[in-house]
């Protein structure tokens, strides 16, 4: 149903933008510096987040952590660096800072193992909705990212512009590397987190570590390379645009054999939430897809937004905005609002919502719910003005 939307108390009167550049340890001790009060924020909440969902203390989270080291160092050293750099600035650990970007690998292993042992537990929040609309004489992309109501008090919009390689953007948990974003190459990165029985937590390149990776690749075909080359520890779905094309590629945890491409059609419109859609027989006969049992409305979300979408004659940012504001089975909606009956870690809450022109390289930008937060154009051109 479409119900009158629930207001979430406590949020920042204004969201925090973060520019960084130079050296990986500069850019770190900028970003920990700029956002510390949300770094440790971050930190208390995922204490209690790892406790509940996963029961991992969080002197085990930070030594399971610790196992990542040499897989991240001979991936790329710089992220480790950068880590160091947030912690110094956050005035934290380095141990903390690399446990909060690990959430992934720490919360769904964990209850993936509930899950394996019959278990039942608490429900995990909901994630996130994306979407490419190839329909119109421009793309059209974008997301929800939905996550626990305390993320709109820690979520940062992090522009970096490295000593080499594109300048990005991303919207982030504070004290992560990245979420979803657009790089100045014209690169877009939009994502989905996927659970199956494969996730473990066994040490491999860690989710938001890859997103990072993405975000710095030059092309679209250097990023659906990394995905392919690298040994990952989660599954999970990322939907990346660039030149005109769409890519949207599954994995679950492993290498190159763990992948599944599907190539969005000129003039097609691709959605995917939190569950897998591949239809490659032999992928999807590996592991069970745990996805509609952890984020239960994942089926619908996706279903309700190709219904919308399939009403729009053609993709706009107007058009996307109000489908990615829909209330229909409120509060479990793809506009997602607390559900004050649950649990407070429980509830879910849409944190963020983009629709980007990837041409244009403009991120139009609601940092809350859409349904009620204006969006803003953010862009380059010159590189990171900000708020137009």
């Amino acid at each position: 149903m479409n119900a009158e939307p629930q207001t979430v108390e406590g949020l920042p009167a204004e969201p925090l933008f973060v520019r960084t550049s130079g050296s990986p340890l500069d850019r770190g001790r900028q970003y920990g510096t700029a956002a510390r009060t949300q770094v440790l924020r971050s930190l208390e909440h995922y204490e209690r987040v790892y406790a509940k969902f996963a029961d991992v203390p969080w002197d085990a989270a930070t030594a399971l952590a610790e196992t990542f080291v040499p897989v991240i160092e001979a991936f790329d050293a710089d992220h480790l660096e950068e880590m160091q750099g947030i912690a110094e600035g956050a005035g934290v650990t380095f141990a903390d800072v690399l446990a909060l970007n690990l959430r992934t690998e720490i919360l769904f292993s964990g209850k993936a193992r509930k899950i394996a042992a019959g278990a039942g537990g608490p429900t995990a929040p909901p994630e996130c909705t994306a979407f490419v609309d190839l329909r119109g004489p421009e793309p059209v992309v974008g997301q929800n990212w939905d996550w626990i109501p305390f993320a709109h008090g820690t979520v940062v919009v992090l522009e970096t512009e490295p000593t080499n390689g594109p300048r990005w953007v991303s919207v982030v948990e504070a004290g992560l590397l990245a979420k979803f974003g657009m790089n100045s190459a014209g690169l877009t990165v939009l994502t989905n987190a996927l659970v199956t029985s494969l996730d473990v937590g066994s040490p491999g390149m860690p989710y938001h570590l890859l997103l990072r990776a993405l975000l710095e690749s030059e092309s679209l075909a250097a990023a659906e390379e990394k995905l392919r080359s690298v040994h990952r520890s989660s599954s999970a779905n990322y939907l990346l645009v660039g030149d005109g094309r769409a890519v949207d590629v599954e994995t679950r945890p492993g290498g190159a054999n763990d992948v599944s491409v599907h190539r969005v059609d000129p003039g097609g419109l691709f959605v995917h939430t939190n569950h897998f859609v591949s239809d490659d027989s032999a992928f999807a006969s590996t592991g069970t897809d745990l996805g509609p049992t952890v984020m239960a409305d994942t089926l619908f979300r996706r279903a309700r937004t190709l219904e919308l979408a399939g009403r729009m004659p053609q993709p706009t940012v107007a058009g996307w905005h109000e489908v990615l504001g829909d209330h229909e089975n409120y509060p479990e909606a793809v506009c997602c609002h607390p559900n004050p009956a649950e649990h407070a870690l429980e509830q879910g809450s849409t944190v963020a919502s983009a629709v980007i022109e990837p041409e244009r390289q403009v991120m139009h930008l609601a940092l809350g719910h859409p349904c009620t937060t204006p969006r803003a154009p953010y862009g380059y051109r010159p590189f990171f003005k900000g708020l137009a």
